[in-house]
């Protein structure tokens, strides 16, 4: 089993628990030494956390090694919502895998159950957190998010028009929309909406900035 995850602690506590229910466990932190490491030890499956930091994401890293090594089972394990936020269609994510959100992640025994699962190619709706209709989010399009995160960066509703490639006015209504979403009405420019977005997509464990 091959552990792919940036965060050096994290990393280790995830290598850790699969190793104390007998997985034999390679880490890698990068593409590059996770495509080593599955070489190296023959690895059947992956545990990928999809932000990565700059470069490719989990789901990239798994198609390019699902490309070469097909039988590999492959677990998400992330703070991602959905597929989504890493710009990621959700119905072209692999199949058969599972998706955990890590602040879901109550004990090693869900972490263990699901990987097995994966495994045996037998997962389960309640492996699948990015298809939890009550996610972080779940109820906002792809357009709403993107906008979302503008706004908590500061942009004005002309400077997300002009980088949208749209109209002021098409801007907020999808700004008023979306923050009417996340029980916020505060739509005029200004930091109160900056802060109502920006709280709310940190508390979600979505990323400012898009990597796609």
């Amino acid at each position: 089993m091959v552990v792919v995850e940036d965060d050096p602690l994290t990393r280790g506590l995830l290598a850790e628990m699969l190793e104390n229910h007998a997985f034999e466990v390679a880490t890698a932190s990068t593409a590059n030494d996770a495509r080593r490491a599955v070489r190296l030890t023959d690895a059947d499956g992956l545990v990928l956390d999809v932000d990565l930091g700059i470069g490719p994401t989990g789901f990239d890293i798994a198609d390019a090694l699902l490309a070469t090594y097909p039988h590999l089972a492959i677990l998400f394990l992330t703070n991602l919502p959905d597929s989504r936020f890493a710009g990621r269609d959700p119905n072209s994510l692999p199949l058969g895998i599972g998706y955990l959100r890590k602040e879901n992640l109550a004990d090693a025994s869900m972490l263990v159950t699901t990987l097995d699962a994966v495994l045996r190619g037998k997962v389960s709706e309640d492996m699948r957190h990015d298809r939890d209709p009550d996610r972080p989010m779940a109820g906002l399009s792809r357009t709403q998010i993107d906008v979302l995160r503008m706004v908590a960066l500061g942009l004005s509703n002309q400077d997300i028009a002009d980088a949208r490639g749209t109209t002021v006015r098409a801007v907020r209504n999808v700004i008023t929309r979306a923050l009417e979403a996340i029980g916020t009405t505060d739509a005029d420019e200004g930091h109160g909406r900056v802060v109502a977005a920006r709280n709310f997509i940190l508390a979600a464990g979505i990323p400012l900035t898009d990597k796609s």
